[in-house]
C-alpha cells in the first residue's frame, strides 16, 4: 500500500497539470505537411503555440513535420512554440521536426511519448521546459542546439535509450534531475560556461565511462557526488591542477585531453 500511494499522488498531480492546461481550449486545428491534425493556441499577435490535443492524444502518431506558419480565418500565424503538455502521452509519435520559428518548448511538451525516436530541435530554440522529454524511452541521440540557454528540471529524465547528448555551448548549469535515469549514456562533453550541476542530474548512469570538461572553473555539484568515482574526467592540460585540487573532483581519476 505504501508503494502505491506515491504513484497515485504523482498520477493525480500530472492529471491535474494536464487538466489545468487543457481547460484553456485550443483556438483551432489544422493539418500539417506530414498529414496529421495539430492543435494551436493564439498566444500573441500573429503567433501561435502547439497546444494540447484534447481529442484522444493516442490517435496522433507517425513522423510529424510541424509547419512554420498556419492559417486561420484568413490570417497567417507563425508557430513560435510548443505549449505545456502539447504532446504529452502521445504514445504513437515516432519522430518530430520543429521549424526554425519555434523558440520554446513548454514543460511536459513531449512527456512520455514512449515511441518517439527522433526529434529535430531547431537552431532558433532558446528554452526547453521542465520534464519536456521525461519518459521518452525510445529516444536515441539528442542534439541540443547552441541557441538553447536554459533547460528545465528533469527535462530528459528516464530517457533510457539515449546514447549521446550534444549539449548547447550556451548552458551555464545542468538543472536538477536533467539527465536522471539516462542509463545508456556513456559520456558527456560539458560546455565551458557550465558552473553548476543540479541535484540528481546524472543519477542512474550505469554505463557512464567518462566526462569531458571544457570550462576553466570546475562545476559545483549541488548535492554531493554527481556520479560514480569510477568515471574518468578529461580536462585541458592547463586545468589539470585546478581540477585535482578541487574538493568535489580531486578524488576522481583525471586525465589530460
Amino acid at each position: 500500500m505504501r508503494k502505491i500511494i506515491p504513484i497515485l499522488i504523482a498520477l493525480v498531480a500530472f492529471m491535474g497539470s494536464v487538466a489545468a492546461q487543457s481547460s484553456e481550449k485550443p483556438d483551432f486545428k489544422a493539418s500539417c505537411p506530414s498529414g496529421q491534425v495539430l492543435y494551436y493556441k493564439i498566444v500573441d499577435d500573429g503567433e501561435v503555440h502547439l497546444w494540447f490535443n484534447n481529442e484522444a492524444p493516442e490517435l496522433l502518431g507517425g513522423h510529424i513535420t510541424v509547419p512554420r506558419t498556419v492559417k486561420y480565418q484568413g490570417r497567417k500565424y507563425v508557430v513560435s512554440g510548443v505549449g505545456d503538455g502539447a504532446f504529452a502521452n502521445c504514445i504513437r509519435i515516432q519522430g518530430i521536426e520543429l521549424p526554425t520559428t519555434v523558440l520554446s518548448i513548454g514543460s511536459k511538451g513531449f512527456y512520455r511519448c514512449t515511441a518517439l525516436r527522433v526529434v529535430q530541435l531547431p537552431k532558433s530554440l532558446t528554452t526547453i521546459g521542465s520534464q519536456a522529454f521525461e519518459g521518452c524511452t525510445s529516444l536515441i541521440d539528442v542534439v541540443i542546439p547552441n541557441s538553447v540557454v536554459e533547460l528545465g528540471e528533469e527535462v530528459f529524465k528516464d530517457c533510457s535509450s539515449i546514447r549521446h547528448f550534444v549539449l548547447s555551448r550556451a548552458l551555464t548549469e545542468i538543472p536538477d534531475g536533467a539527465f536522471q535515469g539516462c542509463s545508456s549514456v556513456t559520456d558527456y562533453i560539458i560546455p565551458e560556461q557550465v558552473t553548476r550541476f543540479g541535484c540528481h542530474a546524472f543519477d542512474g548512469h550505469e554505463k557512464l565511462v567518462y566526462m569531458t570538461f571544457l570550462g576553466s572553473v570546475p562545476p559545483e555539484p549541488a548535492c554531493g557526488e554527481p556520479f560514480s568515482r569510477e568515471v574518468t574526467l578529461y580536462v585541458a592540460s592547463r586545468l589539470f591542477d585546478a581540477y585535482k585540487a578541487s574538493t568535489e573532483w580531486g578524488q576522481y581519476p583525471i586525465k589530460v585531453l
